[in-house]
């Protein structure tokens, strides 16, 4: 079958970044990046790079998975891990600024898979990064538990509707890791949170599990547990 072909939806920044680098020093694995600091796709795609792709945006959804379908016959894995938050009291949420947030963190990833759905075959993998705010509630959080609790939802669902597939599928409830998004943030101690390499290379090994079984859900908390 030759090397894992694997695609990492948010390798711009944070977790989707550094599980991008690891993946890249595998042997045995040709991975792609897409994230909106990628690299125009005039280029078509090309293993080890970092494309274009506005995540934001329905048409560059669109655009990113027809030049990738019309480049490989098939995925063995996908990381999603793009994605914003968006904290704010009910009184100042504005229903735009809910609109944008759910799209990003809900829509886009089901647009994605959707449409590379093709393109995975028996044993594939596809991982979707959550959060803690996937799984229980947080004050001034209610666009981001929406759409984290929505994201685990809809794996979970998908898991059950493709098992006959033989497409494993995980979601990763991630706690405090230190990447951009708590920038700005005050009341967290950054030493306290987990270091990003450490959960990239925790995340980019679950590509090459056994097939015998599959993790369903992974719950990862920092050693003092929820900040």
């Amino acid at each position: 079958m030759g090397a894992k072909k694997i695609l990492v939806a948010g390798a711009g920044s944070g977790i989707g970044e550094s599980i991008f680098k690891k993946l890249q020093l595998s042997s045995g694995v040709e991975a792609i990046g897409a994230s909106r600091r990628g690299n125009g796709l005039s280029e078509g795609i090309r293993v080890g790079r970092n494309h274009f792709c506005d995540f934001s945006d329905e048409r560059s959804i669109f655009e990113f998975c027809k030049l990738l379908k019309s480049s490989w016959t098939r995925l063995d894995a996908i990381y999603f891990t793009f994605g914003d938050g968006l904290f704010s009291t009910l009184e100042d949420l504005d229903p735009e600024s809910w609109k944008k947030h759910l799209f990003l963190n809900l829509t886009a990833p089901f647009l994605l898979t959707r449409e590379l759905g093709p393109l995975l075959q028996k044993g594939s993998f596809l991982c979707y990064l959550s959060s803690t705010a996937g799984r229980q509630g947080f004050p001034e959080s209610s666009a981001y538990c929406a759409s984290k609790h929505g994201l685990a939802g809809f794996a979970k669902a998908l898991r059950e509707e493709w098992k006959n597939r033989e497409i494993r599928v995980s979601v990763v409830y991630a706690g405090a890791i230190d990447t951009p998004i708590w920038d700005g943030r005050e009341g967290f101690d950054r030493k306290d949170m987990i270091p990003v390499e450490d959960v990239a290379e925790f995340l980019a090994g679950l590509s090459d599990q056994k097939p015998s079984f599959n993790l369903d859900e992974i719950v990862l908390l920092p050693k003092k547990g929820i900040l």
